[in-house]
């Protein structure tokens, strides 16, 4: 069924252009890499501050930083899908690219179950306040998430094809 996706994924006009414009794949890994910084570095720095490190910097502060991640992983979102559309072989059975893909889902699970239950309680700890074990088990997960989604990234040119 994978074979049937990816043949007909590369027949389409869109990833024949993205295949055959040599500018297209270039401009995507600059806009991915800008938004892999957005989403680290904020996210990376809000998820240490919620384990404990920083604690003079208010967590509300970080936390008005997250439009920013959300435009760095949207702008992740869309590059990833133009390798996808042009090189869809690449991907499909590459096992680094489904650890990856399952690492994001681990990462936005986390990042939602925090917004649902803790994230209000969060913000409104004060500088200096320690933060409960919920709270710093969050940063824990998502700072393993995105270094699983960093690392299985960067592997998928080295696995091969395994699925």
């Amino acid at each position: 069924m994978m074979d049937a996706f990816v043949a007909w994924l590369q027949s389409t006009p869109v990833s024949q252009a993205i295949v055959f414009q040599i500018w297209i794949w270039p401009a995507a890994e600059t806009v991915h890499f800008i938004g892999l910084a957005l989403v680290i570095g904020i996210i990376g720095l809000l998820d240490l501050r919620l384990i404990g490190f920083f604690p003079g910097v208010p967590i509300a502060a970080l936390r008005e930083l997250v439009p920013y991640a959300l435009l760095g992983f949207a702008l992740n979102l869309v590059s990833g899908l133009i390798f996808l559309i042009g090189h869809p072989e690449q991907y499909v059975h590459n096992s680094s690219w489904w650890y990856k893909v399952a690492a994001l889902a681990v990462a936005g699970a986390n990042a939602a179950v925090f917004e649902l239950t803790l994230a209000k309680r969060t913000a409104a700890l004060a500088p200096h306040a320690p933060t409960p074990i919920a709270v710093k088990s969050v940063g824990i997960i998502s700072i393993a998430a995105w270094f699983a989604v960093l690392y299985w990234g960067r592997m998928l040119p080295f696995a091969g094809d395994a699925f």
